[in-house]
């Protein structure tokens, strides 16, 4: 079973990380979920969340001695973390990244993770979801350049999410509680609170780019 590795922009513990991380699973595997009966199906898929704060993900200065771009064999990094990294990111056939916008820009401890590796990014799918208070475009938009300019990873699509004021500045934070899936039911509740209404009007972009991601795996698995 293919495996989509999603990474998290940002390593803050009190964001809306994890509430939109669950609810993009739960879009996610209502549509392309596991296939108990046959594992090795290739039409089903499997999400690997990728934490900031746990292994395999490299958080962390870049200190390997030898820029990445010049590194094919992955037994030559310096760093047992990075190899760990490497084999990880080698592993997926697909990558999604889920990142807030900072002050116009994107995280540092993505860009750091990010920059651990080059071959094993090269022509790798990749979708991205951005949110801030105006969706993170700028965020989006940087992204694309590294991604799919410095990295030659193929750029499928992104989509940009804008959270309400309370979400940002204010104590509200989207809870990965909010989108549990209700008793008997596969459908996401959203339920929990009212303001997460907000978040229906991305579902049919979330799943339309989740979609040509996967489609764009297979593809290339078939060519």
């Amino acid at each position: 079973m293919p495996t989509i590795g999603l990474l998290l922009g940002s390593a803050r513990t009190n964001g809306n990380a994890a509430g939109l991380t669950a609810w993009l699973l739960s879009i996610f595997n209502q549509r392309h979920g596991n296939n108990i009966l046959d594992p090795d199906d290739p039409n089903f898929f499997k999400i690997a969340v990728i934490d900031p704060h746990t292994p395999p993900h490299p958080l962390g200065p870049v200190t390997d001695p030898i820029m990445a771009a010049l590194i094919k064999d992955p037994s030559l990094y310096a760093s047992p973390s990075t190899k760990q990294w490497s084999a990880f990111v080698t592993s997926c056939a697909g990558i999604i990244i889920l990142t807030p916008q900072f002050n116009w820009g994107y995280p540092g401890e993505l860009k750091n993770a990010l920059d651990h590796l080059y071959w094993e990014w090269r022509d790798k799918p990749v979708m991205l979801a951005t949110y801030g208070g105006h969706g993170g475009n700028k965020c989006a938009a940087q992204l694309k350049s590294v991604l799919e300019g410095g990295l030659k990873m193929k750029y499928v699509c992104d989509v940009n999410i804008t959270l309400p004021k309370e979400y940002i500045a204010g104590p509200q934070r989207l809870l990965a509680r909010d989108f549990e899936a209700s008793p008997g039911s596969a459908d996401v509740n959203l339920t929990t609170s009212s303001d997460v209404e907000f978040l229906k009007q991305y579902t049919d972009s979330i799943s339309l780019s989740l979609d040509m991601l996967l489609d764009t795996v297979k593809n290339q698995q078939t060519s």
